[in-house]
């Protein structure tokens, strides 16, 4: 029985190998796509923080012009 391999199926068997840890690394990364959180709520999350931002802002600016009207004689 002959053991060599011809030359145009030579590199299969890696070929082969390569597929399958390609395949295991997809697979990971749509695990990873699957457990994010939905958009509605990335899109809530950005809101909110924006909104927090804009009333600290706001009240930051309030209570200089009380500190600027208090020490207008």
């Amino acid at each position: 029985m002959n053991n060599e391999v011809c030359k145009q199926h030579s590199g299969i068997i890696q070929k082969l190998d390569d597929c399958a840890k390609d395949t295991v690394k997809q697979w990971a990364e749509i695990d990873k796509i699957k457990n994010r959180p939905p958009v509605w709520c990335t899109i809530l999350l950005m809101a909110m923080s924006g909104l927090m931002g804009s009333i600290l802002t706001y009240a930051a600016l309030i209570d200089k012009l009380i500190q600027v009207a208090k020490a207008t004689p």
